[in-house]
């Protein structure tokens, strides 16, 4: 529901709610920046933004776990796949 493309608005609400479960749970970090991973790359902008900003929410409230999952090359690379040009080939 947080990233939800139905939505035109962030919903701080449904953010905190994510980061605070996130927060609780020992592997919620790991499942998170999995998920998020995925849901940048939407082909629904409005997806695609929703979990830019929940991204943003997760740094600020998740803690030093999350700050090193996302350092990790996994989570870079598929950030670096999102800004790199593709390659069309005819």
């Amino acid at each position: 529901k947080t990233t939800s493309p139905i939505h035109k608005n962030a919903d701080p609400n449904l953010m905190n709610l994510f980061c605070s479960k996130v927060n609780s749970d020992p592997e919620g970090h790991h499942q998170a920046i999995r998920l998020i991973a995925h849901k940048i790359q939407s082909p629904q902008e409005h997806e695609a933004l929703r979990t830019l900003e929940l991204l943003d929410v997760c740094v600020q409230s998740c803690g030093r776990r999350f700050h090193q999952e996302i350092g990790k090359f996994r989570f870079l690379n598929e950030m670096i796949k999102l800004v790199s040009p593709k390659v069309i080939l005819f």
